[in-house]
């Protein structure tokens, strides 16, 4: 039988990516594991305008990783409620996929559990596919679960 320690879970924050968990609940509880539930920010070196002005850079990266905090401390909360083993972690990165890839490589996870976002077109494009690149450059197994624009709820 495989021995499985490390299960990282890549989260962003969506409904989508969320869809992820019930497996990575499910391997964690068959494997007696400990998951690894990430948040990979990508600082964007963009400068937004909202109804107030110019928000500063260093402004916007504070507010992501406030919402990664609070979003990773709730489902810490909750996962360890329900037993599981977990820890959360935020990481930062050019690439998201590099980050993760990275991040397994040091934690030296046993798999990932993730969602492919479903993105087509022009928006594929220009974000690319981070679950390609993971696939591509991971470490370790990958278990994907396909989730498309339509799957939110």
């Amino acid at each position: 039988m495989v021995k499985v320690q490390k299960i990282l879970v890549p989260l962003d924050g969506s409904k989508l990516a969320e869809k992820a968990l019930p497996y990575a609940e499910t391997f964690a509880q068959n494997f007696e594991a400990e998951l690894i539930v990430v948040w990979a920010l990508q600082p964007q070196p963009l400068v937004a305008v909202s109804d107030y002005g110019v928000a500063s850079y260093n402004t916007i990266i504070e507010d992501e990783e406030r919402e990664a905090t609070d979003y990773l401390d709730h489902l810490q909360t909750e996962l360890r409620s329900r037993n599981i083993l977990v820890r959360t972690t935020i990481i930062k990165g050019h690439s998201v996929a590099d980050a993760i890839v990275d991040l397994a490589s040091q934690e030296e996870v046993d798999f990932i559990v993730k969602t492919t976002h479903g993105r087509s077109g022009l928006s594929r494009w220009i974000y690319g596919s981070v679950a390609t690149k993971v696939l591509q450059q991971a470490p370790c197994p990958i278990f994907l679960v396909r989730v498309r624009a339509g799957d939110e709820v």
